[in-house]
């Protein structure tokens, strides 16, 4: 078996694919910064700290275009690579979900690394086990993967609903308990002023209760869906060819939009209650991903577009890299162990800093990949995955050298 996997080669590439994956590493730094770097910031709910006009709208900015919206969209995003990969590595000969488990194992690895050592808010460990859940699903037809969706989906829905609801009829406050759950207190001084051991001890604590074996099992039923929505997509070829599908995917951005501006911002007419949150996150949110990525599709290839496009397909390209160079800086920005701005930022200072990083990351991977054929983690994630060392460099600067 060892003799017979090879590389893929590097065909053309769906570059609006990449651009909503570049798309998708923006969003979700939108949302993890502050949470990284301040633990005055809880999605969906106001903050104890930023109270101001501009704060509340901000607040509610990020509520509404970003947070559930650009994880869902990497999740689909996800799924739709896995079913490349594997009709690719079926079409080679190769069995595709041994490829893909080794694939998905490796993965684990860099999240448990990830997760553990540098920030309990990581996703590649969860996403490598939802991974590893999916490719049984790769192998049946494309109905039993549609159908699949709501039978995973629908019964978490209901779950978290029917939890807000009876913790408002015993008279719960919800949101009292989700600042007590914060420790506000304790994440300042360990995060802000102790040492990397303290720091470890409260990430693995956070982990657990942010994470931990109920998260993966709620993740499960939210993210493995939409991760199987992706690989349905990528089996109808919907996005494949935006010139062919675009009465296709005109008729898809409308509904999804509708459903966007009914779910997602819709809460925010009636004073966003407790009860919605779980719908506005749960329905509310894909149908803002797949807005986003039909967007992204149809305008790509147009004049205006096009050049915006490109540049967040570099992001795209390299996205795991940017995503881990994100979690690095923080690190060593907000931490004690670093420079000890935790909790240090207003929420308009952690909006300018994730759009000023994000332009030189923009920036350096453009650079990158005019010497580099992958980013650096994606190039090691491939040696590790075929068992041995892969050219990085282009081969025209090969022959220069």
């Amino acid at each position: 078996m060892k003799d017979k996997i090879r590389p893929m080669p590097q065909t053309k590439r769906l570059h609006w694919i990449d651009a909503a994956r570049g798309a998708a590493i923006l969003g979700i730094f939108m949302v993890n910064a502050p949470s990284f770097g301040s633990p005055y910031y809880m999605p969906g709910f106001d903050s104890p700290e930023w109270d101001s006009q501009l704060d509340s709208f901000l607040l509610g900015g990020i509520d509404i275009f970003f947070q559930a919206s650009f994880y869902t969209l990497f999740s689909i995003l996800f799924g739709f690579g896995m079913q490349l990969i594997f009709d690719s590595r079926k079409r080679d000969g190769i069995k595709p979900g041994w490829f893909l488990s080794r694939r998905m194992l490796i993965l684990l690895g860099f999240g448990a690394i990830h997760a553990f050592l540098i920030w309990h808010g990581d996703i590649l460990f969860t996403y490598a086990i939802l991974g590893l859940l999916l490719i049984p699903f790769l192998y049946t037809p494309k109905w039993v993967l549609l159908m699949m969706i709501p039978i995973l989906l629908i019964p978490s829905i209901l779950l978290s609903t029917l939890s807000v609801w009876s913790a408002s009829l015993l008279g719960i406050d919800v949101e009292e308990m989700m600042f007590t759950m914060m420790d506000i207190e304790n994440k300042l001084a360990v995060y802000g002023n102790g040492t990397y051991t303290e720091v470890l001890q409260q990430n693995m604590v956070d982990w657990l209760t942010a994470n931990g074996v109920g998260g993966i099992i709620s993740s499960a039923f939210m993210l493995l869906p939409l991760m199987m929505l992706g690989a349905y997509l990528a089996r109808v070829k919907l996005f494949h060819d935006p010139v062919a599908n675009r009465r296709k995917l005109i008729w898809f951005t409308v509904i999804t939009g509708f459903l966007f501006l009914v779910f997602k911002a819709g809460p925010y007419l009636i004073g966003t209650p407790l009860w919605l949150t779980i719908i506005q996150d749960s329905i509310g949110g894909p149908a803002c991903a797949l807005f986003y990525l039909s967007v992204i599709t149809l305008v790509a290839n147009l004049p205006v577009f096009s050049w915006i496009a490109q540049q967040l397909s570099y992001v795209g390209r390299m996205s795991m890299s940017n995503y881990l160079f994100q979690s690095v800086l923080m690190f060593l920005l907000f931490y004690g162990v670093g420079f000890g701005l935790y909790g240090q930022f207003s929420l308009l200072g952690f909006v300018g800093f994730v759009v000023g990083v994000f332009v030189i990351q923009v920036i350096i991977s453009r650079i990158w990949f005019r010497f580099f054929t992958f980013g650096p983690i994606e190039w090691l994630w491939r040696i590790l995955t075929y068992g041995k060392i892969q050219p990085l460099r282009k081969k025209n600067m090969q022959r220069v050298s």
